[in-house]
C-alpha cells in the first residue's frame, strides 16, 4: 500500500480547491507501477515507520489535498500543527514531492535529526534523489524493489524522476522487516500472504469484538499466529480481505503492546466503527 498524492478532485493538476474534495487527491491506494525509477530507504526503522505513519495520516485528513499552485501550504500547515498531519483543522494543499519532502522534514523535526530536518520543502521530482540521498537515505535501483512491493518497507519512498513520488506504507511480504515476530516470546520468520480481493466499502476502522482475536499471517485459522488483539483494540484495514469458506479474513493492520502488525484478522470478531 502507498501513501500517493497525485490529482486534484477534477484529476487535474492545479486550480482545484484547498483540500480533498473527493477522498482521492490524497490517498491509501494499492501499490502500481508508475513505472518506479528507484527507491529511497532510511536506514533508521524509527525514521521509516514515522515517515510511513504521517503519511497515512496526511492521507486520511481531507483537509489535505492535491494543487501544484498551493503545493507549500501543506508544509505551513503540517508545521503549525506541531509535525502531525492528523491535527490539520485548515484545508491546504500539497503535491507529490512537496508534500513527501515535507513529511521528511516533519519527521527530522520530531525526532532532532538535522539531515531530515536540512530537506527543502522546495524538492522536486526531478531533484528528490540527490536530496534524500543527501539526508542520508540509501538508494536502491535492483529490480526486485521496482517491479511489485514484495520487498518494500514501510517508509520507502518511491520515485519516478521527473515525474511521480508516493510513499510506500506496509512492510512487503518478501521484506526482512516484515517477517519477523514473537510467538511465545521466540523470535521466528513468519511471510504475510497477499489479499486476494478487493471492496472500498470495508475500508476503515474496526473493532475487536470477541475477548480476544488471533492476528494471522494469512486467512485462515490454520495460518502461522502474529499476536493477539485483546477485546476493544482498534485495527485498521483499507479495503483488502481474503474470503475463506464465506468468512471474510480483513487485511489489517493493528497495534498490540506498543508494537505494529499487519495480518489478517477474522471479520467475524470485528465491528466497523
Amino acid at each position: 500500500m502507498i501513501s500517493n498524492c497525485g490529482h486534484d478532485e477534477r484529476g487535474k493538476y492545479s486550480g482545484g480547491a484547498a483540500g480533498d474534495q473527493t477522498g482521492t487527491e490524497w490517498a491509501v491506494i494499492k501499490w502500481y507501477s508508475r513505472p518506479w525509477k528507484c527507491v529511497l530507504r532510511h536506514p533508521d526503522k524509527k525514521v521509516r515507520g514515522m515517515i510511513a505513519r504521517m503519511a497515512k495520516a496526511a492521507a486520511e485528513n481531507n483537509l489535505v489535498g492535491y494543487d501544484q499552485a498551493q503545493r507549500y501550504t501543506f508544509w505551513e500547515h503540517l508545521k503549525a500543527s506541531g509535525y502531525d498531519p492528523a491535527k490539520i483543522t485548515v484545508k491546504c494543499e500539497a503535491d507529490c514531492s512537496s508534500g513527501v519532502a515535507a513529511i521528511v522534514k516533519a519527521v527530522g523535526c520530531r525526532l532532532g535529526i538535522q539531515k531530515l530536518k536540512d530537506v527543502s520543502i522546495y524538492c522536486y521530482t526531478g531533484n528528490l534523489r540527490a536530496a534524500l540521498r543527501a539526508a542520508g537515505f540509501k538508494v536502491l535501483t535492483s529490480n526486485k524493489y521496482l517491479t511489485s512491493d514484495a520487498y518494500l518497507l514501510e517508509g520507502d519512498v518511491l520515485l519516478n524522476d521527473g515525474a511521480h513520488t508516493a510513499i510506500n506504507v506496509t512492510n512487503g511480504s518478501k521484506a526482512a522487516d516484515s517477517t519477523v515476530t514473537s510467538q511465545n516470546g521466540v523470535e521466528v520468520d513468519v511471510k504475510i500472504d497477499a489479499a486476494q480481493k478487493f471492496n472500498k466499502g470495508l475500508a476503515g476502522t474496526y473493532k475487536v469484538t470477541a475477548s480476544a482475536l488471533n492476528l494471522r499471517a494469512g486467512a485462515g485459522a490454520d495460518k502461522a499466529f502474529l499476536t493477539e488483539m485483546p477485546k476493544g483494540s482498534k485495527a485498521k484495514c483499507y479495503g483488502y480481505y481474503t474470503d475463506v469458506s464465506g468468512t471474510k479474513w480483513l487485511y489489517v493492520e493493528a497495534a498490540v503492546a506498543g508494537k505494529r502488525y499487519t495480518g489478517f484478522a477474522s471479520s467475524r470478531y470485528l465491528a466497523k466503527q
